[in-house]
């Protein structure tokens, strides 16, 4: 129980701190302001689809982080992680769908959750060898 709780927060921790390292160096970079969420203070569009797509980077580590911290069948713990992006997902939607593109309110979830789901199933397919 305390293994598959640390794996879920561990996994929660390394998309926050990852996305808060990219845009730290994006903001000391550019000289522009910084947010830990969305697009509104990237200096061009390049910055902002490059930040999207590493969304699914991000999620997909915090698989790796969950899968190498959690059990054998680590089935219950990447779907919690799952959940919580979502209710993440729901929580950025609705504090900031007034200054964000909805675009990206809907493609930034989805890419860390395609990402960890990824995770998972590349470990099942490991497994399978």
């Amino acid at each position: 129980m305390t293994r598959s709780l640390l794996a879920i927060v561990a996994g929660y921790l390394t998309i926050t701190v990852l996305n808060v390292l990219s845009r730290l160096i994006i903001s000391l970079v550019f000289g522009t302001g910084f947010s830990l969420t969305g697009v509104r203070n990237v200096p061009s569009e390049f910055w902002i689809y490059t930040l999207t797509c590493l969304q699914f980077v991000f999620g997909f580590l915090a698989g790796l982080m969950v899968l190498l911290i959690a059990k054998a069948e680590p089935y219950i713990e990447i779907l919690v992680l799952i959940l919580l992006m979502g209710a993440a997902a729901l929580v950025d939607y609705s504090m900031l769908s007034e200054r964000e593109p909805l675009w990206f309110l809907v493609t930034s979830p989805v890419l860390k959750i395609l990402g960890i789901f990824t995770a998972f199933r590349l470990n099942v397919k490991q497994d399978e060898l």
